[in-house]
């Protein structure tokens, strides 16, 4: 009983959750190698044809990399998660969509610098941007729900951790409408910054110790 007389709730672990958001995580990565295609027709030209389609090969790492990066914090994430309630699972199935997403945008790049031109590479940089912008909007909505309800984490330090990585997914939120605005002028170049920004996430869970994190 609560200390107004009420039958305390019994929340569900987090451990399912975890489990269930693994197994899309990894769905989610190997798709992306689908679209890796040898060269066909191009005899005696298949080296040539394979240094042609590099663009498509960093297309497939700034997806693995999105994914990865959302896998591990993820992880980091539920670390400190005791149990989930209904609008955390939601929460979480949207991200589990978003990160479901990447391997679509991922072919739409690949499909444009093999056979498209300027304006079809533009339109997979925007596509791609996108379905990446969901990203922290579906962060910053399992974060700040959780920075709402400390009685699902493990601690009090929980809370401020929620908080400081709410504020850090707003790193993406300038990023990827950057980068779909610079897709106009080089698309390439929209390409790498895709790259290279999941490597900030992947840093700030494996480099920034766990004190720092919260503060």
């Amino acid at each position: 009983m609560t200390e107004q007389g009420s039958p305390a709730l019994r929340l569900p672990e987090s451990n399912r959750v975890e489990a269930f958001s693994d197994g899309v995580f990894a769905i989610a990565l190997t798709l992306l190698v689908l679209d890796l295609h040898a060269p066909s027709d191009s005899r005696g030209r298949f080296a040539h044809v394979l240094v042609e389609q590099w663009p498509a090969y960093v297309a497939y790492l700034a997806a693995f990399l999105n994914i990865a990066s959302i896998w591990i914090n993820h992880h980091d994430l539920f670390t400190r998660v005791r149990a989930v309630d209904a609008r955390i699972i939601c929460a979480n199935l949207f991200l589990l969509l978003v990160a479901s997403l990447f391997p679509w945008p991922a072919s739409v790049i690949s499909a444009a610098v093999q056979k498209g031109d300027h304006s079809d590479q533009v339109a997979a940089m925007v596509l791609y941007a996108a379905v990446g912008f969901l990203v922290p909007l579906a962060w910053i909505l399992l974060y700040g729900y959780l920075a709402r309800s400390p009685h699902l984490l493990r601690d009090a330090s929980g809370v401020a951790f929620a908080r400081s990585a709410a504020r850090r997914s707003l790193v993406s939120v300038v990023v990827f409408p950057a980068a779909a605005v610079l897709a106009f002028v080089e698309p390439v170049a929209a390409l790498i910054a895709f790259a290279v920004l999941p490597f900030f996430f992947i840093a700030a869970v494996l480099f920034v110790p766990p004190a720092r994190r919260t503060s």
